[in-house]
């Protein structure tokens, strides 16, 4: 009956991108027959054309903060944008629920922190050329494109907390504005860094290597960005954050090994900058290598328990291969826990296939039915059927 296969536990390391839809042209209308010419009369003049400015159109995002353990933020907290050229800027302040919603670039009465300075119009150099404090960050000269916040995040600032943060990149302007949920944590309960302290102190030579090597990823040319990278890190060895992207560059070129190493030199250029890790428990996976998916997720979320919750059902696919199935279901059931947005929803097979290692028939069935619920149509759903069908017989002889 146990038909479990790692391959069927395996989420996707990469997200597809959904395109956009495409319009349809209205075919020409057939031309009408020919009739008599009817009797001319005068044709009222119409009154001259003003031109009326239009008005911008905004971007309105809205959605919640909340705690790690889904309670509200004990204090308000200010929804600030960040964007690749820009330091934050404050957008909107959460009501006592954590709810929020604000126009892009709109005047909100919020003072701006001294360390926002004057604010640039994301993803364009030069001067300002749009107004952010009209009603929608726009001029009528200067409307702010659809695709002008596309390289910006949205995150929250509360005093004693750190937040995820949610991309815009393909948010229109007629999109749903809920963005969803802004996660915040404890600073201190979390121990790792999601940016290496090593950066500040890299040279200025080094830190434009590293910054050609992005733009060149940008730009589709990987042979370039690995020598830009390994520039970087030969100009400042401890240089953990352009390590990690050599190694991302040698691992696209199917170099696992070497991706490896450039790995292991961020983690030892910083042991608790945390990306090395999520590399490096992949690469294991690939690998079946189960004790060290098993070991880099455990140092990874012992580092910081919140915000990796993909960390933790790579622990759980481990553990069980492992046969550690009461860890496999700690890591499980704390994956579900941390998944608010429910984007992992194999995690529910995960934990039915433990819970039935573990004897534990009945929660076994209830796990797989709320798999089959969440992904009704998944490609292995008769494999995952018969599976669940075996699961309720037995559950049903048991009893």
């Amino acid at each position: 009956m146990r038909i479990l296969a790692s391959a069927l536990l395996a989420i996707p390391l990469a997200i597809a991108q959904q395109g956009g839809q495409t319009g349809t042209q209205t075919p020409p209308a057939a031309p009408a027959a020919p009739t008599a010419p009817a009797p001319r009369t005068p044709t009222p003049t119409p009154p001259p054309r003003t031109n009326t400015p239009q008005v911008p159109r905004p971007m309105w995002i809205s959605g919640v903060v909340m705690m790690y353990d889904g309670t509200a933020p004990p204090d308000g907290a200010t929804i600030e944008r960040i964007c690749s050229s820009n330091s934050a800027h404050s957008e909107a302040h959460t009501d006592s629920k954590g709810y929020f919603s604000f126009a892009l670039g709109q005047s909100n009465g919020l003072v701006p922190d001294a360390s926002e300075g004057r604010p640039n119009m994301p993803g364009l150099a030069g001067p300002l050329d749009y107004d952010l404090t009209s009603p929608t960050g726009a001029t009528q000269d200067h409307p702010i494109p659809e695709t002008a916040y596309w390289g910006c995040d949205i995150r929250a600032r509360a005093s004693g907390f750190r937040s995820s943060t949610i991309s815009l990149a393909g948010h229109r302007f007629l999109d749903n504005p809920d963005i969803g949920a802004i996660i915040l944590y404890p600073i201190a309960k979390i121990e790792g860094l999601t940016v290496s302290a090593t950066s500040e102190q890299a040279p200025k030579n080094a830190r434009k290597a590293y910054e050609n090597g992005l733009d060149a990823i940008k730009k589709k040319k990987p042979d370039q960005a690995e020598k830009e990278f390994q520039r970087a890190v030969e100009l400042y060895p401890k240089y953990a954050a352009a390590w990690l992207e050599l190694g991302k560059a040698l691992e696209r070129r199917q170099q696992d090994a070497e991706a490896r190493a450039a790995y292991q030199q961020a983690l030892a250029a910083d042991s608790k900058y945390l990306f090395p890790y999520q590399q490096l428990y992949q690469l294991a996976f690939k690998e079946k290598n189960w004790q060290e998916v098993a070991d880099k997720t455990g140092q990874l979320i012992r580092l910081d328990a919140f915000e990796f919750p993909d960390a933790y059902y790579f622990n759980g696919v481990a553990e069980m291969q492992l046969k550690n199935f009461d860890a496999a279901e700690k890591s499980a059931r704390r994956a579900l826990e941390l998944d608010r947005r429910h984007t992992n929803p194999r995690t529910h097979y995960l934990l039915g296939a433990i819970l039935e290692r573990k004897n534990d028939l009945t929660g076994a069935a209830a796990s797989l039915r709320a798999y089959l619920v969440a992904v009704p149509n998944a490609a292995e759903r008769t494999q995952i059927e018969t599976f669940l069908a075996q699961v309720e017989k037995a559950d049903q002889v048991t009893r």
